[in-house]
């Protein structure tokens, strides 16, 4: 098995690279790194995750500690990209006093990024738009760079940056070398090759497709009135994960979302193109380095995040792609841990376009039934006691806790007894059966309206469910909402005359707790009366 040491010679970049647990190249870096040290022209095909910055980056340091090359730029899609490429770069280059690094992108002042050209940087990581405002103000200028490189090329295509891309590659003068990275290879990019490249060699790591082994994908299939927020709180509830990323495909599903989860008390944020780029920064900072958080993202915006240890991946949305499929769930399961990657589907279209899906990655993706409460309940109790198990495991018996136990002891108290009201601490009512629901609450309301919902206590909902069900849904208050009697079948609900109306309209078809029900009147209403 090859070694770094076996394809860099630097001394100061192998001391970097064993400093950051390094040893063993992957793929597309035992491949790469010889091409890009010979001065090579290349065009790669590796997706996310392959470790492609260092198979550039760790040649192109060794190259211009030589002295064979003096600059390099380097073109990311997005301002995530470019930071994350940037602090690859500097940790790579930490023993290698001489090599001076600036990033270039928009969201932050242009005139500190001026103050940092003007000393002198031997690589610049940078956006194309931010990339060609310096070049027009001839802030950087490009007719002494040996090399440029464009990370990610098939992304900056799809958000629309081939002219400046084609107009940043036209103002390269000179014999320079190109190295193109694509996770995938569409007409436009193999024509950016032709046009630019020069007896390029072609690398594809084909194995980057197929989706690891460490990686656990499911589907879910929802019925027509199954609601995803519902699902996707019931999943939460499920798995327990400590780090989950939700894609959607569109910025407005990303807020969309978020809201309905904040509202349902599950912490979430966004994160997609139009958040600003001092909170996207933090956002992705507070993500990485947090123990439990949940992040809804798009996929441009996705592209920035560089963490070890999301536990799992939940495709809000099927993307359109295959490939952004394989890119989506890589997010998980990484550094040798196991990951969960969850599908939402909904009709026999979206069926179709996941065995696609499945032909294309050449893996099985499994077909689950959305948990009930009592499967919640009951996975709750196991994760319970595998917490148990490793503390008993790593921990043992801690002294000063045996002697809290043996003063209850002496005090009478029986060792059960002990057992049972330190777990009722520790998880509440996770060791216990489901808490009974509460089927009445009588609360007096000036000019109310009785509505009936086709839901009731067989189907295991509480007063609690309804309220929140209908201040979400229909957007009025907890004091527009009087009294709530659940019966076995169905629920009268009194609301406040004036949002009857608004309740009957946006709650045609609803949910709770994965039930689906209808509101009308229970007594017979004139509608004029409604808006007197």
């Amino acid at each position: 098995m090859t070694q770094f040491k076996e394809i860099i010679k630097n001394e100061k970049l192998l001391r970097a690279i064993d400093e950051m647990g390094y040893h063993t190249p992957t793929e597309i870096q035992e491949k790469a790194i010889p091409l890009v040290l010979d001065g090579k022209d290349i065009i790669a095909k590796s997706n996310t995750g392959t470790g492609k910055t260092a198979s550039f980056g760790l040649p192109l340091l060794q190259r211009l500690c030589d002295g064979e090359i003096h600059q390099v730029l380097i073109v990311c899609p997005t301002r995530e990209l470019v930071t994350q490429v940037e602090d690859e770069l500097r940790k790579f280059s930490k023993f290698t006093e001489m090599i001076k690094i600036a990033s270039v992108f928009g969201g932050t002042p242009i005139d500190r990024q001026i103050r940092t050209l003007k000393k002198g940087v031997q690589i610049i990581v940078g956006t194309p738009g931010r990339i060609l405002d310096h070049i027009r103000r001839r802030t950087i200028k490009l007719k002494n760079y040996d090399c440029v490189v464009l990370d990610e090329a098939d992304e900056m295509l799809n958000m629309g940056f081939r002219d400046d891309i084609e107009t940043i590659l036209n103002k390269i003068e000179g014999k320079h070398q190109t190295i193109l990275f694509s996770a995938t290879m569409p007409k436009a990019i193999r024509e950016i090759a032709t046009g630019y490249l020069h007896e390029q060699t072609e690398i594809e790591i084909k194995s980057q497709y197929k989706t690891v082994e460490t990686i656990n994908q499911v589907y879910y299939d929802l019925k027509r009135d199954d609601k995803k927020m519902t699902v996707i709180k019931q999943l939460l509830s499920f798995y327990a994960p400590n780090l989950t990323l939700i894609f959607c495909n569109t910025k407005a599903a990303v807020d969309d979302l978020v809201d309905d989860l904040n509202r349902n008390d599950i912490k979430a944020i966004g994160l997609h193109g139009d958040v600003k780029q001092d909170k996207r920064m933090k956002i992705m900072a507070n993500f990485k380095k947090s123990k439990k958080a949940i992040l809804v993202a798009s996929d441009v915006a996705a592209r920035g995040i560089d963490v070890n240890n999301i536990d799992l991946v939940i495709n809000h949305d099927l993307p359109q792609d295959n490939e952004v499929y394989v890119h989506r769930i890589g997010r998980t399961g990484r550094a040798g841990k196991n990951g969960l990657a969850i599908t939402l589907i909904k009709g026999r279209k979206q069926y179709q376009r996941l065995q696609s899906i499945m032909k294309f990655t050449k893996a099985k993706v499994e077909c689950k039934e959305i948990p009930s409460k009592q499967d919640i309940h009951e996975m709750k109790k196991q994760q319970f006691k595998e917490q148990l198990i490793n503390v008993i495991d790593t921990q043992g018996i801690v002294p000063n806790h045996m002697k809290i136990v043996d003063d209850l002891l002496l005090a009478g108290h029986e060792k059960d007894a002990i057992i049972s009201a330190l777990i009722t601490i520790l998880q509440g009512d996770v060791a216990a059966s489901p808490a009974p629901v509460s089927k009445r609450r009588k609360k007096k309301i000036k000019d109310g309206v009785e509505l009936k919902l086709t839901i009731g206590s067989e189907n295991q909902i509480s007063v609690r469910d309804i309220e929140k069900s209908i201040i979400n849904e229909a957007d009025i208050s907890m004091e527009q909402i009087g009294t709530i009697d659940i019966r076995k079948r169905y629920s009268i609900v009194v609301v406040e005359k004036k949002a009857a109306t608004q309740v009957l309209n946006k709650m045609i078809s609803s949910q709770i707790n994965n039930h689906s029900f209808h509101v009308r009147f229970y007594k017979k209403e004139k509608l004029k009366d409604l808006y007197s």
